[in-house]
């Protein structure tokens, strides 16, 4: 299924029915949920951004309402949730209030499809990059990268996502990420690992890859 307007907009308002019930405020769901939609297996959590400060307070306060339990394994940038058999991820991020802003600050194209709920209102956005990686099933960079000092983590996602769909990851889209670390001092390549072995998801070869490309 090619994701559109349409399709996102029912896929969220199907995962979110629990949390939207009266919610006044206005937060943005966005980013790899929408893979269910490719592949047609459930979403492994739900990312949620709050278009303000204040609606962040408010989206707390109505998930505690709505039952929802903060879970103890919380990720670093977001405070996790557990309702109705869903994990909510909440961003500390509040910026950029705008949804078509907000998708082109995400790594991949695929994750730059999100829908925007605001006090009843729903309203979808696919970014023209996540179209062009549906029809040629392959797994392609925004470039360029908004958050380049998390490469390593863009470069496990990129191969995670080829991996669950089943779409290619051309070697030119690697090599871009492998080039900007070679291209780093050491102390900052130093860092970028220090930073994906906090964020990383699961062990993989990131950091015994990096190691070897590390300068002297």
């Amino acid at each position: 299924m090619r994701p559109s307007p349409e399709s996102v907009i029912a896929f969220a308002r199907e995962q979110l029915v629990p949390l939207c019930r009266e919610f006044p405020g206005r937060f943005f769901l966005a980013g790899g949920a929408f893979k269910t939609l490719l592949h047609g297996r459930p979403p492994h959590d739900l990312d949620l951004w709050p278009a303000s400060i204040l609606d962040r307070q408010m989206l707390l306060v109505h998930l505690e309402a709505q039952g929802a339990l903060l879970r103890e394994d919380n990720p670093p940038f977001q405070t996790s949730f557990q309702l109705s058999g869903r994990r909510l991820e909440v961003a500390y991020d509040c910026t950029p209030a705008i949804l078509e802003e907000r998708l082109s600050r995400f790594d991949l194209g695929l994750s730059a499809i999100g829908v925007e709920y605001a006090e009843g209102h729903w309203r979808g956005h696919v970014h023209p990059l996540a179209a062009e990686s549906v029809q040629r099933r392959e797994v392609l960079l925004l470039r360029p990268l908004a958050n380049w000092k998390y490469l390593l983590a863009t470069l496990e996602r990129l191969r995670r996502y080829g991996e669950e769909l089943g779409y290619r990851v051309p070697v030119i889209e690697e090599q871009h990420l492998w080039d900007l670390f070679e291209a780093q001092p050491r102390e900052s390549q130093d860092a970028l690992m220090t930073r994906h072995a906090r964020v990383a998801r699961e062990a993989s070869g990131i950091l015994a890859e990096a190691s070897l490309r590390l300068r002297p």
